[in-house]
């Protein structure tokens, strides 16, 4: 295969990969979390408020891994870039087939809270595990090597600080998004989160490097989708919780469910990464010409 040849291959597979996410494997991932019914028999429920926890726990793991594997292999076929973008698409489909959080809240009231958190651990944890895998069949290494880049992003210079400011920003994303308990509001709030918790971690230490800062933010976004159904205990009891969803008062990190966390990990890092990229470019590229120095490549892996 000439060189030409291969460059179009890989162009053709960073446009069919991606879509073959969106029209068929994204869909086939859904099907267990849309047959999930809760303990009244409707379709208004999250894996672990179903009737079937156990199931639930199933067709989250099920979800990882389509939408881990896949990503990996697009990454390895392509870009480590597109293969977050197959992943993502895969959990947006899974992530749609939950139900309305204000319905749910409205029947669980408090009741939902542990249950949504310990959803979110769970979340958090396969999470971790598809980082690290992407990050391996991307880059050609064990997956062991993967979970230790995951590791050394959270435990390196500034780490600490950087996961706090990232976990504020994405809880301020999901305030500003998270207005409405419909599912396709919930989900913009989780990648809104995504977003600016990338941001907020790259403002928090600029001279980290990219693949580090996405790494760091992609962990930071798990830890909210443990933090996000806890915030809703600063609602004194149940009772409340219950009320103020059903009278669509119950707004931010409390109505984001943990799939659309996951969603926010593969879709709004990026983007929050690509974002600050673009932004931190422009005003080297302006320095440069007004003759304040020589400009300096600010692109981030």
């Amino acid at each position: 295969m000439t060189e030409t040849q291969h460059s179009l291959k890989h162009v053709v597979l960073r446009y069919v990969l991606p879509i073959s996410a969106a029209l068929v494997f994204g869909p086939l991932a859904a099907v267990p979390v849309g047959g999930l019914m809760s303990a009244t028999g409707g379709t208004e429920t999250t894996p672990l408020l179903s009737a079937s926890p156990v199931m639930g726990i199933v067709a989250i793991l099920v979800v990882a891994l389509i939408a881990g594997l896949g990503g990996g292999l697009t990454a390895r076929l392509t870009v480590a870039g597109t293969g977050r973008t197959f992943a993502g698409l895969v959990i947006v489909w899974a992530a749609m087939r939950t139900g309305d959080s204000w319905e749910i809240l409205m029947v669980r009231g408090g009741g939902a809270v542990v249950p949504l958190a310990i959803e979110g651990a769970i979340v958090a944890g396969v999470g971790l595990v598809m980082i690290a895998g992407l990050i391996a069949m991307g880059e050609k290494k064990s997956l062991r090597a993967g979970l230790g880049e995951v590791s050394d992003a959270v435990r390196g210079k500034g780490a600490a600080l950087g996961l706090l400011i990232g976990v504020v920003g994405g809880l301020v994303g999901t305030v500003l998004v998270g207005l409405d308990g419909m599912r396709g509001q919930c989900l913009l709030a989780g990648i809104a989160g995504g977003v600016l918790c990338a941001v907020g971690v790259q403002g928090a230490s600029p001279e980290t490097p990219g693949e580090v800062a996405r790494v760091r933010a992609s962990v930071a976004v798990l830890v909210l989708a443990v933090v996000g159904p806890l915030t809703m205990l600063v609602m004194p009891g149940g009772a409340e919780i219950a009320t103020a969803a059903r009278a669509g008062t119950l707004t931010g990190p409390g109505i984001v469910q943990p799939l659309d966390w996951l969603a926010g990990v593969f879709l709004g890092v990026p983007t929050g990464m690509a974002w600050v990229g673009s932004v931190s470019e422009r005003a080297q590229a302006s320095a440069g010409g007004s003759g304040g120095g020589p400009r300096i490549s600010t692109k981030r892996a």
